[in-house]
Order: structure tokens, then C-alpha cells, then sequence
């Protein structure tokens, strides 16, 4: 027997229509119960033929029977409960009737009346009835609730005891509505998606289960049974060239259709906070060209400004995004100065908002400075075990901050855990292992069936997002970020290059004494005023003949107080242990003129004299907290006090 079957279970492509290819179906099943009647009868006649004769062997007998067709009617309800009411029903009624047959045949024997009357009628029907359940079954179409969206209800009640709404379809994309029996949880379910996917024969990360937010019991199963990401998404352009950083910024496409987007400024309205973002993903996964594309959006933005750092491959990133930052960083030194700074910042930033009436950035501020997006690419080189970078997580949102950090793998060792926590959203390409997705996705998201390990980074883009202020029942739909031809992105970015400066300040600078005001030349030769001394030159100094009091011979001495005039020229940096002791004394007096707290931000003018990297600081900083007569003491804040120690 030949039909025509739906592919992938009934579920169309993007175009909404199925297709169809021709299987083969066995004859065996509808002979079933044709075979178990004539079986039947033959069984009864044995069973009397045995014990027809004896009463208490045929009571007992007929007490077996009556218990035996019990159980097997109670294991028919139960298993048929995947297949629909009506197969149900008729399934349970069939094993009803035959069971009472089959014990007053036993005792009086299949071949009297009226049990072979009954057996001529009732067989004949049970066998026509089951085959037209059958052939309903294999030609039933989405009308059908227990096999409409390719047989997604049955194969959640083959799993389950669960009640499970008429699936609808939705393009590509089935769902069904799931209740589970009391005291089971939609978590059980979702730990069955293997097995789900297997009974509806697609692929794992096709299946998601997404649990009711007011219920434990209750959720959505998902099945996506055809990729809709396979085919390349070209980057389209800027989203909104020359409008507020506030506007949403579109980084892809999702599973549905629907644009992936993302915020970075909070919106107090819309009860979304400003938000940082985690970036992972493993090498060759797709993450720079997600970054570039963000950069490219911040650039395009004129309230926003960019920060980037990448001390790995700095060398390898496009000239525009190096033109069109405010302050880059390229080396792992360079990369701590620029998070020092974006530290020291934070106070003012804050405190500027703050004093136009705003709790947060707030785009339309024109007092309130720029919205500032500080990404750092490779950020493991710089973040394991900086504690800068947990106090930076805590307090830069509410400075119109926002934090992107991109790692191939975000563990404790390569990332702090506590900054982790306070890095609200995150973006988890390919991964190798699943281990890693769980430091980058939530679990409710891993729950619902996101699996970024499946793909490592055989399908560059693929992408899971959880982005603040959006639907979390989303999260786990896989998204595709764009792909954009590097001289495309080149020509769009390129009208905003000049809107940003070179360099950002990031400490404030005292304003310049304003200049004196230079005497008006005396246009009239008559006037004379007493009261002023004559412009024109000293007559009496001749300034060929040195002052009586110097002698030519020797050396000019230059006072020790005289300040130093930059002249461009840099000077050699100083020998290691010089530079420690300029350091100590450099302490000293700080802590002589009452500040007892510094950071490694706080000594530039150590680097300046010293000529040596702010590496250099933080480990002679390291240095002078060990030891029993440390004069410094490192706290859990990254700050170091001073403690100068007492002579005995």
C-alpha cells in the first residue's frame, strides 16, 4: 500500500506549503485484530475444552479472565491517550467487549449460543473499525488535533501524560499549547527534548520548550523542524544613521523573521535599564563581525562616542573603526589605562547628569555628555582578575556607560564571576562545549532548548540573545547576525568619521589662566602719561655684557623649584629599582599631605617621571603590599591603602 506523506511531518517551508514524497505502509497492522479475534475464539475453546467440566477450575479460570481484561483495558486508556479520542475510545471499547467475551465463552464455550453469534458480529466489526481508525490516522491532515503540526501532540503525549491544545503553524514553526498532569513540571518535559525530536524525527536544536511564566506545569513546545538560517544574511545598512543612540540598534534577523535588535541606553518609560553585554564565542564563530557591526552603529550615532580596545589583533581592525573611535587601545598597558579612565570618569559623568534632573542618560540632554560605548574585544587578557572591571560593571550604567566585552570563553579564570553577574545581557555565539554556554546564557534560556555547543563554529552568526527590555521567551529562538562586505560598511560609516575627537578627556582639566591684556599702542606721540612706564626698550641694559654677579666660567644652575617646560623630547625611562624608590617617596608624600587611599589610576605622575608602564606601577604597587613591613595594603576594592609603619 503506497500514500503520499508530508515531509517533516507536515510542516512547510517559508513558503507555507508542505511538501510531499511516497512512502510505503505495511498491511500487518490491519490484521491485527482480525488475527486476535480468531485467535481469540480458538484460545476460549482450548480454556473450556480444560476446565469446562470442573466448576471450581472454571471459576477460577473465570476470575483470571475478569482480571486480566481489567489490566490490559487500563493499559489500553492509558497508552492510547497520545492517539486521540476518537482511536482512543474505540481502542478501549474493542478490549472491553473482548474481555467480556472471552469469559463467558471460556465458560460456556465459543461455540454456543450466544457467543458465537456475538463472536460472527462483533469481530467482523472491531476489525472494519480499527482499519478505518488506521487509515484515518495515516490521511489525517491538520484538522486533525492529534496529528496537526506534523504529529507534534502525539508525540508529546507519547512522552507524557500531558494535555496538549491543537497545534497551529505558524511559516515554518509549529507550537502547541502543553498542560502536564499535576505534579509534574513543563522542566521534566524540556529534559525530554531529545526524545521529542526524535519521535518527530528533526534535529534537537529544532525542538524548545518554553515554560509558562504563571505556571509550572503549563508551557509551549516549539518545533522548527526545517532551518530558516541557513541561507546568509547580508548587512542591509546602518539602522539609524545620524538619529540617538537611544534607538534601537538591529544586529540580525531571528528564527521568525523578526529584526534582532538591541538597547544599550536605559529608557525610563519603557522600565528598561542601561545595559552591558558579554559577546563569547569561540574562534571562527562569527564574534568580531558582530562587534564591528555594533561599532559601526555607535559611530553612526552623535550622541555616542566609542571606546574600543583590543590587545590581541588591534592591528587587524578596519581603518574606520579606528578612526571613528574616541580613544582606542591596542596593548594589554594601553587597554588598563583606558579602563582607569573610564573609572575615574564615572564621578563626573554622573554627577553632570545628575544635575540636570536625570536619574540616567538621558538622549535630548544637551548639557549631559555623550553617550559613551566602551568595547573591549579579547577582554581576557585584561579582566582575569582585575577587580577594576567588577567596579566598573556596577557603576558605569548609571554614567550613560555601557560595557561590551567579547571572550571566547567566559569562565572564572578568564573573567571575573562577580562582573559577570552584573552584566545583565549577553550575546553567545558557537561555543565548544555546553559548559561554556552555561557562563554566558541563563539556565531558563539553556532549559528552553538553546544549544550554541551544537553548532561551535561550523555556521559563523548563528547566534542565542538575551537582550534587556525584550521578551525572555524569545531568548532561546536562534538569530543570525548580518554579514556586511567590508567596503559597504566602509562607505557608510564614513560621513560620521569626523564627528568624534581623537583623543576623550577622561580626567578634568583645569581651565587655562586667561591671558593678561596687552597694552593698546599710544597712537597719539603728544600724550604723555606719568603713571606709566615708557613700552619702548631699557636704554640703559645693554644686553651683550653678562651681569656683574655670574660668572661665565661657571655652570648655570637651574633652581629646584623652576618648573619643567615640555619640549616633545622623551627621556629614557629609569632603572627599576630608581623608579621603586621614586615610587616610595612619591607615597610618602602623599601620605604626608593626608591621602591615605590611591589607585593605580591616581599615579601618572610617577609614569611620567619614570618613563616606565602603568604594568610596571601595579606590580611595584603589588610589591609594596607584601611583606611584613608593607607600606601599603591592597583592599578588595582594587585601591591600595597606605600604611606608613611606625619605628620601634
Amino acid at each position: 500500500m503506497r500514500t503520499r506523506m508530508p515531509k517533516n511531518g507536515g510542516i512547510g517551508d517559508a513558503s507555507g506549503l508542505a511538501g510531499v514524497h511516497t512512502v510505503k505502509l505495511p498491511l500487518w497492522p490491519y490484521l491485527v485484530t482480525p488475527t486476535g479475534s480468531l485467535g481469540l475464539a480458538v484460545a476460549t475453546g482450548l480454556a473450556h475444552w480444560r476446565w469446562g467440566e470442573q466448576p471450581a477450575s472454571i471459576g477460577a479460570a473465570a476470575a483470571g479472565l475478569t482480571l486480566a481484561g481489567t489490566a490490559l483495558t487500563a493499559l489500553t486508556w492509558r497508552a492510547a491517550a497520545a492517539r486521540g479520542i476518537v482511536r482512543r475510545a474505540v481502542s478501549t471499547t474493542t478490549c472491553v467487549a473482548g474481555s467480556v467475551w472471552a469469559v463467558g465463552a471460556t465458560i460456556a464455550g465459543p461455540w454456543s449460543s450466544p457467543w458465537l453469534d456475538m463472536w460472527l458480529i462483533g469481530a467482523p466489526t472491531a476489525s472494519i473499525a480499527m482499519a478505518v481508525v488506521r487509515v484515518l490516522r495515516n490521511s489525517a491532515g491538520d484538522d486533525d488535533p492529534a496529528t496537526g503540526g506534523g504529529g507534534l501532540a502525539e508525540a508529546v503525549k507519547s512522552l507524557r501524560n500531558a494535555s496538549v491544545a491543537r497545534p497551529t503553524i505558524k511559516g515554518a514553526k509549529a507550537s502547541a499549547a502543553v498542560t502536564l498532569e499535576a505534579g509534574t513540571s513543563v522542566r521534566e518535559l524540556a529534559g525530554d527534548r531529545a526524545a521529542l525530536a526524535s519521535a518527530l524525527d528533526v534535529p534537537e536544536t529544532a525542538v524548545r520548550v518554553i515554560p509558562d511564566p504563571d505556571s509550572a506545569r503549563r508551557g509551549r513546545v516549539e518545533v522548527v523542524p526545517v532551518d530558516q538560517l541557513r541561507a546568509m544574511v547580508v548587512w542591509p545598512g546602518l539602522s539609524a544613521p545620524g538619529r540617538s543612540i537611544a534607538e534601537p540598534i538591529v544586529l540580525g534577523v531571528m528564527e521568525d523573521g523578526e529584526p534582532l535588535t538591541l538597547w544599550l541606553p536605559g529608557d525610563h518609560t519603557a522600565g528598561r535599564n542601561a545595559a552591558h553585554f558579554l559577546i563569547v564565542g569561540m574562534s571562527g564563530a562569527g564574534k568580531t563581525e558582530v562587534i564591528l557591526n555594533i561599532a559601526a552603529e555607535v559611530i553612526s550615532r552623535p550622541d555616542a562616542e566609542l571606546w574600543l580596545a583590543d590587545p590581541r589583533k588591534f592591528d587587524q581592525l578596519p581603518a574606520w573603526v579606528v578612526q571613528g573611535a574616541a580613544r582606542t587601545a591596542g596593548t594589554e598597558d594601553d587597554t588598563n589605562d583606558l579602563l582607569e579612565d573610564l573609572y575615574t570618569d564615572i564621578t563626573g559623568r554622573a554627577r553632570q547628569i545628575g544635575a540636570h534632573g536625570h536619574k540616567q542618560w538621558t538622549p535630548g540632554c544637551r548639557q549631559c555628555p555623550r553617550y559613551r560605548v566602551a568595547i573591549v574585544d579579547e577582554a581576557a587578557q585584561v579582566a582575569a582578575g582585575n577587580p577594576l572591571v567588577t567596579e566598573l560593571t556596577e557603576a558605569a550604567r548609571s554614567a550613560g556607560i555601557s560595557l561590551i566585552f567579547g571572550l571566547q570563553r567566559a569562565s572564572h579564570d578568564r573573567f571575573p564571576t562577580s562582573a559577570r553577574a552584573n552584566i545583565p545581557g549577553s550575546i553567545c555565539l558557537g561555543v565548544d562545549k555546553d559548559v561554556d554556554a552555561g557562563m554566558a546564557l541563563s539556565e531558563a534560556t539553556l532549559d528552553a532548548g538553546a544549544m550554541p555547543w551544537a553548532w561551535k563554529n561550523t555556521k559563523p552568526g548563528y547566534l542565542y540573545a538575551e537582550i534587556p527590555g525584550t521578551d525572555t521567551t524569545r531568548w532561546s529562538m536562534p538569530c543570525r547576525s548580518y554579514v556586511a562586505d567590508e567596503h559597504h560598511r566602509a562607505h557608510a560609516v564614513a560621513p560620521y568619521l569626523g564627528g568624534q575627537p581623537a583623543t576623550a578627556p577622561t580626567h578634568p582639566q583645569p581651565e587655562p589662566p586667561a591671558p593678561r591684556p596687552r597694552p593698546e599702542p599710544d597712537m597719539n606721540p603728544d600724550h604723555t602719561d606719568t603713571n606709566h612706564d615708557d613700552d619702548g626698550p631699557n636704554q640703559a641694559i645693554n644686553p651683550n655684557d653678562p651681569p656683574d654677579n655670574v660668572d661665565p666660567a661657571q655652570p648655570i644652575r637651574i633652581p629646584p623649584d623652576m618648573p619643567r617646560i615640555p619640549l616633545g623630547l622623551r627621556q629614557p625611562p629609569m632603572a627599576s629599582e630608581e623608579a621603586y624608590e621614586h615610587l616610595r617617596g612619591h607615597l610618602y608624600d602623599l601620605h604626608d599631605s593626608g591621602v591615605d587611599v590611591v589607585r593605580p589610576g591616581d599615579l601618572g605622575d610617577v609614569i611620567s617621571v619614570t618613563g616606565l608602564s602603568g604594568d610596571w606601577v601595579r606590580k611595584a604597587l603589588g610589591r609594596l603590599s607584601t611583606g611584613p613591613d608593607a607600606m601599603l595594603r591592597k583592599t578588595d576594592r582594587g585601591t591600595y591603602k597606605i600604611r606608613i609603619p611606625t619605628p620601634a
